[in-house]
């Protein structure tokens, strides 16, 4: 390794470290005003002390061994904890209320974190009373037991990190997209509450993870780690940083939409097991419903949410959803929308104006949003439907 890419590898491993203690403390002020950050200060606390071994790797090499022993049994211990600490914090600012005691109880979560835990500071006190190693050999008796033990252990948990990693990715994927559903009952535009920032992240963290894994385990065997230090830092130093940018900068939106998503009653799969209404109460309902959009045209408002629809009819929120998936058949983001478009399709034939100009007179607040809704309700994109309806 040059000077030159010395350097450059522990400046980013100092970046790194002063990223992550910086977002703990912004997130331990904030997190009176916003409970996620409990969740979030806890993450980016666990972080740092993952790459407490590249701190005494990189940036001090003199450290004695049983420090560095000791560095290493923290950060393997500490990335169970990353997983369960980042999906608790998805949870939470998308409105989701974790389960709590009955069913599965949030504590088992943290299960699988407490095990390793436990077996890093057995293996550590062990290692250090019997001033052994990892590779030592011609250990005979208790000892040998012992070794073989913490071996198998190590290589048992390693492959469990890898399963719990994959199984924390694939429930943010869920969330980010049940939290994009739960949106479209409330909102008629989602853009920049739909946390897909959250669903990168999570596969980069998990792809972290694993790499991370692998060269803990290469070096614990005695063998040398296959991603170079300087790529493996400047891996980390990347995602905590998109990380910390990400979920700490201020979102007022997000943050009203996260209160209001916790306070509606949205059931699963849009169904009411107990419906408080009848019939004929949901067919006056949904009189009231398209009446306001026809004659109304309460769409033509960028910023129009359920509640403000409710409001408009004089009818209880939780009525007007069931009133749209049950009776009608949309949530109310796709029974905006789709008469938003209504109102657009002989716009965008006559082309008059310009498919940005449609789009804000007909309600939409930016361009990609009014193409989406466009072809999901047409088939086409806006141009490609102005052509065909040109040639015939």
């Amino acid at each position: 390794m040059t000077f030159d890419t010395q350097t450059i590898h522990a400046a980013t491993v100092a970046a790194t470290l002063s990223v992550a203690a910086l977002a703990t403390l912004l997130g331990w002020q904030q997190r009176r005003i916003d409970p996620s950050r409990t969740f979030l200060t806890a993450f980016f606390a666990v972080f740092v002390i993952s790459e407490i071994d590249s701190v005494f790797s990189v940036l001090i090499e003199t450290a004695p061994q049983v420090v560095r022993a000791g560095s290493e049994l923290a950060g393997f211990a500490a990335n169970f904890w990353l997983g369960p600490l980042f999906f608790a914090y998805v949870r939470s600012i998308a409105g989701l209320t974790p389960k709590t005691g009955g069913e599965t109880g949030n504590w088992l979560h943290f299960l699988l974190p407490g095990v390793a835990t436990v077996f890093a500071i057995g293996a550590f006190l062990y290692l250090d009373v019997a001033q052994i190693t990892w590779n030592e050999r011609g250990t005979s008796g208790l000892a040998a037991f012992f070794l073989t033990f913490l071996h198998y252990g190590f290589m048992f948990l390693s492959i469990a990190l890898a399963v719990q990693w994959a199984v924390y990715v694939a429930w943010v994927l869920l969330t980010q997209a049940r939290h994009v559903d739960r949106l479209k009952q409330v909102y008629a535009s989602t853009e920049g509450l739909e946390l897909r920032w959250v669903s990168i992240l999570a596969c980069a963290l998990g792809i972290y993870v694993l790499q991370h894994l692998i060269g803990q385990i290469m070096i614990l065997q005695g063998g040398q780690d296959f991603v170079g230090p300087l790529f493996d830092s400047v891996l980390v130093l990347v995602v905590v940083f998109s990380l910390a940018l990400w979920s700490l900068r201020p979102s007022p939106d997000l943050d009203s939409a996260t209160r209001t998503l916790a306070k509606i009653d949205i059931p699963k799969d849009r169904k009411y097991e107990k419906s408080a209404l009848d019939p004929a109460q949901a067919e006056r309902i949904a009189r009231k419903l398209v009446r306001a959009m026809d004659q109304d045209r309460l769409y033509r408002d960028p910023n129009l949410t359920l509640s403000m629809l409710a409001q408009h009819v004089g009818v209880s929120l939780n009525h007007v959803s069931q009133t749209l998936n049950q009776n009608l058949g949309q949530s109310f983001f796709e029974f905006i929308n789709s008469w938003r478009i209504k109102e657009a399709m002989p716009l965008v034939e006559k082309g008059e104006t310009t498919v940005l100009a449609i789009a804000y007179e007909v309600g939409f607040n930016s361009r990609s949003a009014f193409y989406s809704a466009f072809k999901r309700e047409t088939g086409q994109t806006p141009t490609a439907y102005k052509s065909a309806r040109a040639g015939n």
